[in-house]
């Protein structure tokens, strides 16, 4: 076995982006859900939309709040991860944990272009259904799309190259794992990362903004 002590504890540690991005968009779920088909369903949503403000100010406030929750799931996720692999002798089993505060932050850096997108993408969805329920069912399954590309990762035992940083949430899942073996990460794959994931955020920001200019958002 020619693997690193943190190769090796990435054995282990081989869940955790996957939890991570999944926490990431379980963090801002139910408030993309609440700031739009909750509104709509307790019929606060025709006086909001009544007031003098672009539709599309409004929906960035929803988005932008939607970040702030995602960010602190994310905080919360990275900070327990810490916490807990200071407890668990891995040493004992030759690896070693490269879980520090300092990786926590990168990893950190590494998700946060992907919260946008996963909050515009909520967003969009919930605003298409009519009742809080309704839009829970759609986003459970919708939430599922995001993660997908980290199974097929995972399966076909996927290297860090700079092709896959288009694709968001692999490169993501990709470039935290390069960072928890202890591996160099490249610069640009992580700017091709951030900036392919930031633009999918706006086009669907730019969608769910289009269609709250319709008139049906008020039926």
């Amino acid at each position: 076995d020619m693997a690193t002590p943190a190769g090796r504890a990435v054995v282990v540690l081989g869940f955790m982006t996957y939890f991570v991005l999944f926490a990431v968009l379980m963090g801002g779920l139910y408030l993309a859900i609440d700031s739009t088909a909750g509104e709509r369903e307790r019929g606060s949503l025709e006086a909001l939309l009544s007031l003098p403000v672009a539709r599309a100010a409004l929906v960035g406030g929803k988005i932008m709040a939607t970040c702030a929750y995602m960010c602190i799931s994310l905080a919360l996720s990275l900070t327990g991860f810490v916490a807990v692999f200071r407890f668990v002798p891995l040493e004992k089993l030759g690896m070693s944990a490269n879980l520090g505060v300092g990786t926590a932050l990168t990893l950190f850096a590494i998700c946060l272009p992907f919260v946008p997108l996963g909050a515009a993408l909520m967003t969009l969805v919930a605003s298409f259904t009519r009742s809080y329920r309704e839009a829970q069912t759609y986003l459970t399954s919708v939430l599922l799309v995001p993660t997908l590309p980290i199974a097929f990762a995972s399966i076909y035992s996927l290297k860090t190259q700079a092709s896959l940083m288009f694709i968001p949430s692999l490169s993501q899942h990709l470039l935290m794992t390069s960072v928890l073996k202890d591996e160099p990460v490249a610069a640009l794959d992580v700017w091709v990362s951030a900036g392919a994931s930031l633009a999918v955020a706006t086009v669907l920001m730019v969608l769910t903004a289009r269609h709250w200019r319709r008139e049906t958002m008020l039926g």
